[in-house]
């Protein structure tokens, strides 16, 4: 499984970092979601899910 952020949709809102600190972080200007764990563990999965579902931009694929 591979974890995509869409740099040109996202705008930082947080809520996947607040979902899965494990994958997603907010980087130091708070303007960009840094993705921590490009292909994180199969048990991430829901989270990630989660994550993607909640996102307000629709800028978190999960491929695989």
């Amino acid at each position: 499984m591979k974890v995509v952020v869409d740099p040109l949709r996202c705008d930082a809102h947080g809520v996947c970092a607040d979902v899965c600190p494990e994958v997603f972080a907010l980087d130091d200007d708070d303007d960009m979601v840094t993705v921590l764990q490009e292909e994180p563990h199969e048990a991430l999965r829901e989270k990630l899910r989660r994550a993607a579902v909640m996102c307000p931009k629709a800028a978190i694929a999960i491929e695989g």
